[in-house]
């Protein structure tokens, strides 16, 4: 992650310590765009539709429990499932967009995600939805990082590239923003499954656009690391299913002790293949950079931050102010579109102060909005909760495009799309963490602070207990006695928000530790172009 921290970065004249294990072929296979922003612009649809999918299944949750009424753990897979397909298999589609073309991955993916959007319209049973959900997360696997790989190498020149990441960036962040949107308005007329004739919508009109707008390009000496693919998305998965089921069934559980035992034994195997292969999916020798490797921490910590932040804003609004999904997208305005304004001016001021203190930066002030949420309470109001939503915005687009600029440009050209597909992998990783992390933290406090808040309250803890186990299931207030039901409402709702002070507390302390090593190893200029 190597900026120049003048404002003319020019791309260092000695090459990177690991350049020379590379050759340079004499050619990449592409067809050169007139136009690279049109196609630029064009894989920005596909960005922001994967990410429109996140947030807008989010917002319709309530609605889908009401009418499937799947089980607390099972409800979590709706959204989880799509998160385990994406990092599962991001960094296989990188190799495969390399191997056979970035547009042809890329409008493949455009497609499934599309079929996807379309089987999850159809559902009508939690199965279903769930396995549409796993089919988005298949064709966002191959959207996300052909996409980046595309804009990659659209351009020759650092700092256009840098800014053409940005936009990227900006897209994804304009996807979060119109999803719980366009889910409130819908779900105020519709049923939830219109939420996802949106990406449908948005899928039809990348797949229109993207034979005339973006040029075919791929790696021309690739050639395909099956061990590495199969050990490489073994692993990913076997993690990320620990880490999101271990939220609802314990992680001491045995499935989940025996996931994370897959999970080291297929990662190392998966290093000693990548070490032997002489092509490998994940080059290793990039890690010996430290700054490449603090980069990929950024790159997981950004999407952790911004991702377990926002569910909690979330959570907290609809749970404890009772606000409807439109009423809590409105509100997390103040996040997303502040994110997308600074994401489109990152790439310039990055140029201007560098990698390091960019990323540095924002992970100090993604930590210090997340931090700032603590300011809310059970009883205040939008006046308390914006602030922080406006700073963390701020923080999480100083990371995303510069962070992704960082890796893409400290490896050689032909391997941007090796690097793209990583920090994908450790982004969608990040985004995986932080709401089963944070959110994990949040449902297992609550019910033990809500008896505390009910035993003070002057209830006999019989009672208590009962009425704590009824809130954990889902029941609500309206069969108490009408003496009782503000008390144990106005408890509930101290309950949640402390649980929730305690997973924001948790996240900002996590960012600001991260900062620290970032500032030490993140260099500032650019070691490749």
């Amino acid at each position: 992650m190597q900026n120049s921290s003048q404002p003319s970065a020019v791309p260092s004249a000695r090459p990177p310590a690991h350049a020379a294990a590379f050759p340079t072929p004499l050619a990449e296979h592409s067809g050169t765009p007139a136009h690279p922003w049109r196609g630029v612009l064009t894989v920005c649809l596909g960005v922001m539709m994967a990410f429109v999918n996140v947030s807008s299944t989010i917002g319709a949750l309530g609605a889908i429990q009401q009418d499937l009424h799947p089980s607390a753990s099972t409800l979590v897979w709706i959204t989880s499932a799509y998160s385990l397909a994406v990092a599962s298999l991001v960094m296989s589609a990188g190799t495969l967009a390399d191997l056979i073309g970035r547009r042809t991955v890329f409008l493949s993916g455009a497609v499934v995600f599309t079929a996807g959007s379309v089987l999850a319209f159809t559902a009508d049973r939690t199965t279903l939805l769930i396995t549409a959900q796993a089919v988005m997360g298949l064709g966002g696997a191959a959207v996300l990082p052909a996409s980046l790989s595309i804009v990659s190498h659209s351009f020759t020149d650092a700092h256009q590239r840098t800014k053409a990441i940005g936009a990227w960036a900006s897209c994804s962040g304009l996807g979060l923003a119109v999803g719980p949107l366009g889910a409130g308005l819908l779900l105020n007329h519709f049923t939830w499954h219109a939420v996802y004739l949106i990406d449908v919508a948005i899928g039809a009109i990348t797949i229109i656009l993207t034979p005339f707008m973006v040029a075919e390009s791929k790696h021309p000496t690739r050639r395909l690391d099956l061990p590495g693919v199969l050990l490489g998305t073994i692993a990913i998965a076997s993690a990320t299913y620990a880490i999101i089921e271990g939220g609802s069934s314990g992680y001491t559980s045995g499935r989940i002790i025996t996931m994370y035992a897959v999970f080291a034994v297929s990662l190392a195997l998966f290093l000693v293949a990548e070490a032997r292969h002489h092509d490998p999916m994940l080059d290793l020798r990039l890690f010996r950079n430290p700054s490449y490797t603090a980069v990929m921490g950024v790159a997981a910590a950004s999407m952790f931050g911004f991702v377990g932040t926002s569910l909690l804003a979330v959570l907290y609004m609809e749970r404890v102010q009772q606000l409807s999904a439109l009423a809590t997208g409105v509100r997390l305005l103040a996040m997303f579109a502040t994110y997308i304004v600074v994401s489109a001016l990152a790439g310039r001021l990055v140029q201007r102060v560098g990698f390091t203190l960019m990323l540095t930066a924002g992970l100090v002030i993604l930590g210090a909005g997340t931090l700032s949420l603590l300011a809310v309470g059970p009883f205040t109001g939008y006046n308390a909760l914006w602030p922080g939503l406006l700073i963390a915005g701020v923080g999480s687009a100083l990371l995303t495009a510069p962070s992704t600029a960082a890796a893409v440009n400290s490896v050689p050209r032909l391997q941007a799309g090796m690097a793209s597909a990583t920090v994908n992998m450790f982004r969608q990783i990040g985004s995986v963490l932080g709401p089963s992390i944070l959110g994990t933290i949040v449902t297992t406090r609550f019910p033990d602070y809500l008896q505390d808040q009910l035993t003070t309250a002057g209830i006999p803890a019989p009672d208590a207990s009962r009425i704590t186990d009824g809130a954990v299931q889902g029941d609500g207030a309206g069969a108490l006695p009408s003496a009782l039901t503000r008390t144990v409402i106005d408890a509930a709702a101290r309950a949640f928000t402390d649980a929730v002070h305690l997973g924001l507390l948790v996240g900002g302390i996590t960012l600001l530790v991260i900062a620290i090593p970032t500032a030490i190893f993140v260099r500032h200029r650019h070691t490749a172009s």
